[in-house]
């Protein structure tokens, strides 16, 4: 049997898996259906064993379903990272290293490390992905990236990916010069009284920011407007005399050139954590260890630091 076939018929089975039905899943790969229940009938017949039951108008794994799709998934991210290492080798690179990440990271932490690497490794193709985290995770997970570095939880679901925390970078309230507030420092509760500027609902710092105001007593807060990236916040800012909340990497170039002000929370200390994901059974080349060990030498001087 050939062996893209092969992986190709495990890639359809997954997305049957991953849509719910044979219906959607050949929709989303633009075949006809009866093709599609062709090749998962050959799959079953393979493994010698019954995937899918019926599940109301959906189609539910069975429990050897559930191995096989496990195992599936396996394959095809192991699949995805020898190629790109052949790919390497015929294009004659010295090495390859991708990275997936949440905007904010990607746009201010990663690109200095990332440069650092490149210039000494002037063989090396870098690439950095800028996404949601669960976007970076499941990038990860099926083998388009090497890791990912995003937003951290407690709570984290990070599905087959080993997770490790890295650091805390502090939250401050970025201001503009001539705005309010008037203070370099202020109690946590003032923000709310504040014409704060907002993420959109439901991104992952959005939603550790809500964690941690509640934690301290504070409500909801009330935006005037939510933006998509920290540049477009900052620029409303300055333009407006509005604030918001956002990693001090974020600003602190801005602060330090006097185009904004970061003011500081007499009574609390908010945080974004930083998180590291990538596969349990993932091997890093030489390149990809290097960009770890990098990530972790700033976990170690920032934990240092805060000690």
């Amino acid at each position: 049997m050939d062996l893209q076939m092969q992986l190709r018929r495990l890639e359809l089975f997954c997305t049957v898996v991953d849509e719910g039905g044979v219906t959607r899943a050949a929709e989303r790969l633009q075949v006809a259906q009866p093709w599609v229940s062709a090749q998962l009938r050959i799959v079953e017949k393979a493994v010698n064993a019954p995937l899918f039951v019926r599940d109301g108008r959906r189609i539910a794994l069975t429990e050897a379903g559930r191995r096989f799709h496990a195992w599936a998934r396996e394959v095809l991210a192991g699949s995805a990272r020898v190629q790109r290492d052949i790919d390497d080798l015929t294009s004659g690179a010295a090495g390859s290293l991708s990275v997936a990440s949440s905007m904010a990271i990607g746009t201010y932490l990663l690109p200095p490390l990332m440069t650092d690497l490149r210039r000494d490794r002037p063989g090396a193709d870098i690439t950095v992905h800028i996404n949601e985290p669960a976007r970076a995770l499941r990038s990860t997970e099926i083998g388009e990236v090497d890791f990912a570095v995003t937003t951290w939880f407690d709570d984290v679901d990070p599905g087959p990916l080993h997770p490790e925390k890295l650091w805390d970078e502090p939250l401050v309230l970025c201001a503009a010069v001539d705005g309010p507030p008037d203070a370099d420092e202020i109690p946590l509760a003032d923000v709310a009284g504040l014409p704060v500027v907002g993420v959109p609902a439901g991104v992952a710092i959005e939603r550790t920011l809500a964690d941690q105001l509640a934690a301290h007593g504070v409500g909801p807060l009330s935006y005037v407007i939510r933006l998509g990236h920290a540049e477009s916040l900052k620029r409303a800012v300055i333009a407006n005399g509005w604030v918001c909340l956002a990693p001090e990497y974020c600003v602190a170039e801005d602060a330090a050139l006097g185009r904004l002000r970061a003011v500081r929370f007499t009574d609390a200390t908010l945080v974004e954590s930083i998180g590291l994901f990538h596969r349990e059974a993932q091997y890093f080349s030489p390149l990809q260890r290097a960009a770890v060990d990098a990530l972790r030498a700033v976990a170690e001087r920032k934990l240092a630091g805060q000690a």
